[in-house]
């Protein structure tokens, strides 16, 4: 398949050295890298969430957090500063059973569960609406893997210290 907004993210990894982590568009740098040398890549136009390991790091190591039974816990990353911060809990639909419910905020990352039972609307099209930015949206668990591969890099570096 091709077309305008096509293009392979393997290959993107591998000629800027970033681990590819699996989920579309989800990398991990090996040292600096700008959203320019990253966008100048990509043949078209998109809104792209690099944040620093340390934050990542931060989230990850606070746990997983509590989710009823069933529930499924997402990271949505918001490109830019929030024009808005609504009320939290926030739950979709009001009033009831949920199928999402936005609850927690720290800096440019917004914590969701997800009732996958029940049918819910796009998450991060809720996030985006609620906060007023753009933003991407991860499983924890990738947010999990993302973590591993900042520590297997920083591993090298430590021993290199020595």
């Amino acid at each position: 398949m091709g077309g305008s907004g096509v293009f392979s993210t393997a290959a993107l990894a591998k000629k800027l050295d970033l681990l590819n982590i699996g989920a579309a568009g989800t990398f991990v740098a090996r040292g600096s890298m700008s959203a320019a040398e990253i966008a100048k890549e990509i043949p078209f136009p998109l809104d792209l969430a690099i944040r620093p390991a340390a934050e990542v790091l931060r989230l990850v190591d606070v746990g997983t957090p509590r989710a009823p039974a069933g529930a499924r816990v997402f990271v949505s990353v918001l490109v830019a500063p929030p024009k808005r911060s609504p009320r939290l809990p926030l739950e979709v639909p009001e009033g009831g059973s949920w199928a999402l419910r936005v609850v927690a905020k720290s800096g440019r990352y917004v914590i969701s569960l997800r009732r996958p039972a029940q049918r819910a609307p796009d998450l991060s099209a809720v996030v985006e609406k609620a906060f007023g930015a753009r933003s991407t949206t991860r499983g924890w668990p990738t947010f999990e893997r993302i973590a591993a591969a900042l520590r297997s890099l920083e591993a090298p570096a430590r021993r290199a210290q020595r």
